[in-house]
């Protein structure tokens, strides 16, 4: 089954980004993951000569993460592809994206085909989820960079966050051997969804680490499309444990103090400049 493509809503922003290729195409004079030179708007958004946008495969963007970063992508030009267990699912789930923010391009489409589509993907999805929906994504991932902001997370007894005991050593290692040629990469996990949703600037780090320096360099410069963050390289997938356990405690602080916090490293001699 085909995807169909959304109509763009009346109103959209023109000119924030060059048309001369089209939007949502990828620019091939440039790999995956590294940008054209960037010039800064007037209004304080990115716009890349040559266009360099790439096709996003975003499976479960009903989710508050997974719909904040679509939006947010998608504001920066990318084109969205919904991905869903079935067509209807993932018409309804562009549907509501749509609606709110109507300038973005957004993709619905079943899993499979959304992976074979997407240059890039973001799984967001519940982890017991994870074992049912990877079979179908595997073989269309293969090569590809697949973000996991899945967290495995549960409220004990005393109402705060805690990490669930796993049979692999995080979600993003059970997800790893459920799609061996994947580049899994662990980003975003600790990022605020509201502020994505509602495109608020975020003073926050997000710390990147995955399969491959490329493939996280690939999720550092895109986290460059996320007003007021910056990606840092946090080395190899056996550090997602940490990424992901820290989203328990970040939750925990939000729940004791208010707000909406944010991870922000310091001391760093020579840290890449914010978004």
């Amino acid at each position: 089954m085909r995807g169909r493509r959304l109509r763009r809503g009346r109103g959209g922003r023109r000119g924030h980004h060059s048309r001369s290729r089209g939007r949502g195409t990828h620019d091939n004079r440039f790999p995956i993951g590294e940008h054209p030179p960037v010039r800064r708007t007037a209004d304080g958004g990115r716009t890349y000569e040559g266009n360099h946008h790439v096709k996003i495969a975003i499976f479960g963007g009903t989710g508050d993460l997974g719909r904040g970063l679509a939006i947010t992508f998608a504001a920066a030009g990318h084109e969205i592809i919904v991905g869903s267990r079935s067509q209807e699912r993932a018409d309804q789930a562009a549907e509501g994206l749509r609606e709110a923010y109507p300038e973005g391009t957004f993709v619905p489409m079943e899993n499979a085909e959304a992976a074979a589509a997407g240059e890039m993907a973001v799984l967001s999805i519940p982890f017991e989820g994870i074992e049912a929906t990877m079979p179908a994504l595997a073989e269309p991932l293969a090569g590809k960079v697949l973000v996991s902001v899945v967290n495995a997370l549960k409220f004990g007894k005393s109402g705060a966050m805690a990490v669930l005991d796993l049979p692999a050593a995080s979600c993003a290692h059970q997800i790893q051997d459920l799609a061996p040629e994947a580049k899994v990469v662990v980003a975003y996990n600790n990022l605020p969804a509201a502020a994505l949703q509602e495109r608020h600037p975020i003073d926050g780090d997000v710390l990147v680490c995955g399969k491959g320096k490329e493939a996280r360099e690939a999720v550092i410069e895109l986290t460059k499309d996320i007003p007021g963050c910056r990606g840092l390289d946090a080395g190899p997938l056996a550090n997602a444990f940490i990424i992901e356990g820290m989203t328990a405690i970040i939750i925990n602080l939000n729940k004791r103090y208010g707000g909406e916090a944010s991870i922000n490293v310091t001391g760093l001699e020579n840290p890449p400049a914010r978004a």
